[in-house]
């Protein structure tokens, strides 16, 4: 069955169901559905578990060369490093023992070093199962960690394909993929607490995505710039491993964190860790704002040269 024309059925069914409801209980019935008359109506799962929605990647048409020889999970990877938050250093505390390279990560749930997060994602990777043991909001970093190392695999693994997407067409794809991300992201105001995007020809444990509650609050309430801006700041902090950083803006008034999409980082790496040995670096990017149009966090797609 054609997913699109599936999708509207779905989404045509629940409106008319919720409506019929809501006319039942109360006599009349809303237009607009909304989180306060969104009746409870239940979608029953065929058997205990996650809820799986399979849909089948077609061909590209052999009428006429593709644009691009690559997966849609590619360019979900390709977005995915732009539009969703990496693990960032604000979640890391000073090392409990001083001098050794162990930073506590801290959660409700519980704590676990930065190596031992490393560990646990590898051994995730590998056998695809995790320790029960493990707090649940810790569960949720491990396989957030994973998503963001498979993004980087897929996006090294189809380097060329991806070199095809020029900055006006990165533009046009982040512009309207950023609303529809956060429609998916919807059920896990209260249905659902997680969500995950694999590929059909991989194993279960290698997602594209992985969206818990509270990254699904961060990119619901997130508007990213429809364009680039050149920003004037100051480097104070960069992992050259993951591509997050820190940076002071507006006259070192606002620090800010960005993160460096992974297909972009190798590109950029040296170069910014150069400028830190300056005071101030013009960066390219999108900024990320909350519904009131506050800068909130920055992702890094260029350096630009900066004026003596």
């Amino acid at each position: 069955m054609n997913f699109y024309e599936s999708a509207r059925f779905q989404y045509a069914a629940a409106r008319l169901l919720v409506k019929l409801t809501q006319f039942r209980d109360r006599g009349r019935f809303t237009q607009k559905i909304t989180d306060g008359v969104n009746f409870d109506i239940e979608l029953t799962a065929h058997s205990e578990g996650s809820f799986n929605i399979n849909i089948e990647n077609t061909e590209p048409t052999t009428e006429k060369k593709p644009f691009m020889n690559a997966e849609l999970g590619d360019i979900l990877a390709f977005l995915g490093e732009r539009l969703v938050e990496k693990i960032d250093q604000d979640a890391l505390t000073e090392a409990q023992n001083p001098g050794q390279d162990v930073h506590p990560i801290r959660s409700s749930g519980g704590t676990v070093s930065t190596k031992r997060l490393d560990e646990l994602t590898r051994e995730y990777v590998k056998s695809g199962d995790l320790n029960t043991a493990l707090p649940a909001p810790i569960e949720d970093m491990v396989k957030r960690r994973a998503a963001e190392l498979y993004r980087e695999r897929r996006l090294n693994a189809k380097k060329a394909e991806i070199m095809k997407i020029d900055k006006e067409s990165a533009q046009k794809l982040i512009s309207m993929s950023a609303p529809l991300l956060k429609e998916m992201s919807v059920p896990l105001r209260r249905s659902a607490t997680s969500l995950q995007v694999l590929p059909n020809e991989t194993a279960q444990t290698q997602p594209i995505l992985f969206l818990d509650q509270k990254l699904a609050q961060s990119i619901e309430t997130a508007i990213v710039d429809d364009y680039t801006d050149i920003i004037l700041g100051n480097i104070t902090q960069f992992n050259k491993d993951n591509g997050w950083g820190k940076v002071k803006i507006e006259n070192n008034t606002k620090i800010l964190s960005f993160n460096i999409p992974s297909d972009i980082l190798p590109v950029i790496k040296q170069k910014l860790i150069d400028k830190m040995k300056v005071d101030q670096v013009y960066l390219e990017g999108y900024f990320v704002r909350d519904r009131g149009g506050e800068a909130i966090r920055l992702m890094v797609i260029g350096i630009r040269h900066t004026p003596k």
